[in-house]
C-alpha cells in the first residue's frame, strides 16, 4: 500500500488555467484545474510540461472576475488516464498572494461541500445524521 506524502487535502476544483513560461516562450497553454490543495494544483492540458518548468498562471474562479495570479514549477507531468491525447501536471505553488490563496482555497472547499452532501444516495439519510 502507498504512503500518502500530501501534506494538505486536496478538493476537487475545476477552473480554467492559463500558463506560460517566461524561460520557454512555447511553453504557454490553457488548461483545466483538476484539484487544489494549499500547496499546488493538478491540471490538465493538451501538452506535456517539462519536470522543474517554471510557470506563471492565471486562475480563473467561476463567478469571480479577477484572475488569480501566481507563479508555479512543475513536479511531475503524465498522460492522462481520464482524457485521451492530454496530460495531467502537477504544480506546486511558488508564490501566491494569501488573500489570493484564501480566494481560491474557499471557491474550492466550497465545490467540495455541495458535492459532498450530494454523496447521500438517500436524502431521508440526511435526518438520520442530525440526530
Amino acid at each position: 500500500m502507498d504512503k500518502e506524502r500530501r501534506k494538505f487535502k486536496r478538493f476537487d476544483a475545476y477552473m480554467s488555467v492559463k500558463f506560460s513560461s517566461a524561460e520557454d516562450v512555447s511553453l504557454r497553454g490553457v488548461s483545466l484545474s483538476r484539484d487544489l490543495s494549499r500547496d499546488g494544483i493538478k491540471m490538465n492540458s493538451g501538452s506535456e510540461l517539462k519536470h522543474g518548468a517554471l510557470l506563471d498562471i492565471e486562475i480563473n474562479i467561476p463567478d469571480d472576475p479577477k484572475p488569480v495570479k501566481t507563479t508555479g514549477k512543475v513536479m511531475w507531468s503524465r498522460p492522462s488516464k481520464e482524457q485521451a491525447q492530454s496530460y495531467d501536471q502537477g504544480v506546486r505553488f511558488l508564490t501566491m498572494d494569501p488573500v489570493d490563496k484564501f480566494r481560491v482555497l474557499d471557491y474550492a472547499y466550497n465545490h467540495w461541500l455541495e458535492t459532498k452532501v450530494n454523496d447521500f444516495a438517500d436524502p431521508e439519510d440526511l435526518s438520520e445524521i442530525d440526530g
